[in-house]
């Protein structure tokens, strides 16, 4: 969000005189100090415990509640379609076009192993239940029925398919009869073929249990009369429907607990199923209801972290979503909050600007609370950020030791109503009044010192003194560099480091980040090049005496007329080992953004080479900003970042203008390896 600049005058209590009486508002003592310090979802357990007034779920697990609450049961025609990987079973000019998606071929249920009497036909609306297991029917069994069907699945989630396969003991191909399976507790035909003896199609309905018959008969829409055709077993399906809701907040404090709920249609305990919750970031179980058509319980981390959460129905508490379960709820999405700060400024002294940035692990938009950064009494410096993730201010340095900061989430405090007088006397107090409820809190941060600098194709000075060119410029109209960004070699635009530019710098005791640039800019790209390069920018580096362990960094210029810029990993991985290989430390100026050309190569180079990221320097020349900035108002540190792993270390904020002074501003972190001679 956009910076506010403000004053830091600190507000201990302000008193309003109305009708004889005083109004006193005083800084209330802050929250609860709850560490915030980001840290893995992994590593602690939750604690799990029973909402309030409630019992603990008979055989269920730690900190369940179950209750019953009875459902109607509407059944609804389904929809049939082809088996995914199979064709449609053709048509038999001879007999009715019935459309349905069904697919056939030629298995047979298996002969008897000796004879059998013949069936007993059920009378009208019947099923035929066999008295003997389901798979006992598939071919090769010795039951005597000529006609068997079969579900892929007895219980499956609302939405989902089954697949139904009615095999008849001989093809109906070339006779008056067809295979057809029916919806019974619908009364919907669900698939019918014309030929072959198995006949396979797909089906999904609503919630509930449904029963399913086959029939060998002359086609048919409507189910057979039973003594008018070959029917089979019948087959129930249970559609089984999963739905969790979590309390409001879904987004709390380290150590402040959320309500879960899952339901479904029908008890689970008749089914044998259970309530399973899942930590899907987590990949762990949480706890289990063996009853009811409700499962409730208080989730608690103590960690801050994002959570997506699942309830199952499960065949057991072991189950795993891989295995055991049949219907999943929708997610729910819980966030135990986390809050970071940095504090940092390139002038350290009264009057200096520090930049603080804090940064929370979720957007706050749409939950109750607001993202504020404090002083150590606890008063906020500006306004509290209601939407985003972060929120940034700049205030300015009075005398004695530098303050501390800290980053707080909670909730803004009532104010008194605009309308009246008091109201609006207050407002002003209200938005810098500490945030209350607070859920999380930073570390308290002193700020740290950015280095301030400008990098120059022109010479720093062409005196030892310093007493000429653009070092003293920078000083008088920008403020004191700490350091300065020179090319190792003269290239055609610009001359390489002199030894009196050596010696200013000695004398001023101002950083040099030492550039290599001694190239076709076009040609930035494969391994050897790298290579080539490196050599060549190392034994430069000798020569002038740059120590071991410097940071030396390629110029990885932008695409443009006279510069491809088409970097590619290969490059980055040569030149990387050829500075390392000497002993210095590799570095990189280019476009930080992920987008960019040199992103893209950036991070396929650290995805190739891991240990890139780490042992490398990033300069980045993105963003660029349009507005001037001297030392003493340097913007807050936020270069692009290149979306990958990466140690950003410097960044180019401004070019140069051609105006006096002739230089590009720099921000770098202090553990950027410059060289600081002597």
């Amino acid at each position: 969000m956009p910076f506010r600049p403000t004053g830091y005058l600190p507000l201990v209590l302000v008193a309003v005189m109305l009708n004889l009486s005083v109004i006193a508002l005083a800084a209330p003592a802050g929250g609860p100090a709850l560490t915030a310090s980001p840290s893995s979802p992994n590593d602690q357990r939750p604690s799990l415990t029973l909402p309030a007034s409630a019992k603990l779920c008979p055989a269920s697990g730690q900190g369940a509640a179950c209750d019953a609450i009875p459902t109607n049961f509407n059944p609804a025609p389904g929809q049939p379609s082809l088996p995914d990987g199979l064709v449609q079973c053709p048509a038999d000019p001879a007999k009715p076009v019935l459309s349905s998606p069904a697919a056939c071929d030629e298995t047979t249920l298996s002969s008897p192993a000796s004879s059998a009497p013949a069936p007993v036909h059920p009378s009208a609306g019947s099923p035929v239940i066999p008295s003997v297991p389901l798979s006992s029917l598939a071919p090769g069994s010795s039951a005597t029925a000529s006609l068997a069907l079969t579900a892929d699945h007895a219980l499956i989630g609302a939405g989902e398919s089954v697949i139904f396969t009615a095999t008849a003991r001989s093809s109906v191909t070339g006779t008056g009869s067809a295979i057809e399976i029916f919806d019974s507790t619908t009364g919907t035909m669900v698939g019918a073929c014309m030929r072959s003896s198995r006949c396979q199609v797909a089906y999904k309905t609503t919630v509930g249990t449904y029963s399913f018959t086959a029939f060998v008969t002359p086609p048919t829409t409507t189910a057979p009369v039973a003594r008018d055709a070959i029917v089979s077993n019948a087959v129930q399906v249970r559609w089984l429907d999963a739905s969790l809701t979590a309390s409001l907040p879904a987004v709390v404090g380290p150590g402040k607990s959320v309500k879960l709920t899952a339901a479904t249609s029908a008890d689970v305990a008749k089914s044998g199923l259970v309530f399973l919750f899942w930590d899907v970031t987590t990949g762990l179980p949480l706890t289990y209801c063996s009853h009811g058509t409700a499962c409730s319980t208080m989730l608690t981390y103590s960690v801050g972290g994002a959570h997506q959460i699942v309830a199952y129905l499960a065949d057991s508490p072991s189950s795993t979503p891989a295995a055991g379960t049949h219907a999943a709820s929708n997610i729910a999405y819980l966030t135990w909050l986390s809050v970071a700060l940095a504090a940092n400024t390139t002038f350290p002294q009264a009057g200096g600007t520090v930049n603080l940035t804090a940064t929370a692990n979720a957007d706050l938009g749409t939950t109750p609370w607001s993202l504020g950064i404090v002083d150590q009494s606890g008063r906020l410096v500006d306004k509290a950020c209601k939407t985003g993730r972060t929120c940034s201010a700049r205030i300015t340095l009075g005398s004695g030791q530098t303050p501390y900061f800290s980053a707080v989430i909670g909730s803004l405090p009532l104010a008194a109503s605009a309308w009246t007088i008091a109201g609006q006397l207050l407002h002003t107090v209200t938005d810098r009044a500490p945030l209350v409820d607070v859920q999380a809190r930073s570390a308290a941060v002193q700020p740290t010192r950015l280095l301030w600098g400008v990098d120059s194709c022109k010479p720093m000075t062409t005196d030892a003194a310093g007493r000429g060119g653009l070092l003293p410029q920078v000083a008088q109209i920008l403020g004191g560099a700490d350091f300065w960004g020179r090319y190792l070699t003269t290239t055609p635009n610009c001359p390489g480091i002199s030894s009196t530019e050596i010696a200013a710098a000695a004398h001023f005791r101002v950083g040099i980040l030492p550039i290599y640039n001694d190239y076709d800019c076009s040609a930035v790209s494969y391994w050897q090049n790298g290579q080539d390069y490196a050599a060549g920018a190392t034994a430069a580096a000798a020569r002038l005496g740059i120590p071991r362990g410097t940071v030396i960094v390629i110029d990885i210029e932008p695409p443009g007329d006279w510069c491809s810029g088409a970097v590619d990993s290969g490059f980055i991985e040569g030149w990387y080992y050829g500075v390392l290989n000497a002993g210095y430390a590799p570095g990189f100026y280019g476009d930080g953004t992920a987008s960019s050309t040199f992103g893209q190569a950036w991070c396929g180079a650290v995805a190739d080479r891991p240990e890139i990221a780490g042992k490398s320097y990033l300069w980045s020349f993105e963003p660029s900003l349009i507005a001037s900035y001297p030392k003493e108002s340097a913007p807050a540190w936020s270069p692009n970042q290149v979306g990958c792993a990466g140690n950003m270390a410097a960044w180019q904020y401004e070019l140069s203008a051609g105006a006096t002074p002739d230089v590009d501003r720099d921000e770098a972190l202090s553990k950027l390896p410059l060289w600081y001679p002597s």
